[in-house]
């Protein structure tokens, strides 16, 4: 399965997952998957190299949230500001690539806890 987006919600302990094909192959036609709680943990521990390279540009900030667009190649990131959130977009190719390259081990287990949530809708 290949992803087509996800939107890692810190503060709210919350994954999106939206897939690009279905486990046969097809385009993806269904809501998308939620994680919640300890498997949002999980998921956004392993997101950490992609936190670290954002801070990078921004130092001192705290995300927020951040959604990746995985067909375009961009990224949005939500700060918290003074006042009220900043929203940052990053729609270089390269350098969102280079965000993402250290990020296997994420996408990965976003297209596996998919693959399951799919799968439990599927035997209901």
């Amino acid at each position: 399965m290949k992803l087509r987006s996800f939107k890692l919600q810190r503060a709210e302990r919350r994954v999106r997952i939206v897939p690009q094909t279905d486990p046969t192959g097809c385009p993806f036609a269904g809501p998308g998957v939620d994680l919640i709680d300890a498997e949002s943990d999980a998921i956004q521990e392993l997101a950490s190299p992609l936190f670290q390279g954002i801070e990078a540009f921004e130092p001192e900030v705290k995300i927020r949230s951040l959604s990746a667009d995985l067909q375009r190649m961009r990224l949005l990131v939500t700060l918290e500001a003074p006042g009220r959130p900043r929203v940052v977009r990053m729609e270089n190719q390269g350098t969102v690539e280079r965000l993402l390259e250290p990020c296997c081990a994420l996408l990965h287990a976003l297209e596996e806890a998919a693959d399951r949530a799919l799968a439990r809708r599927d035997s209901r």
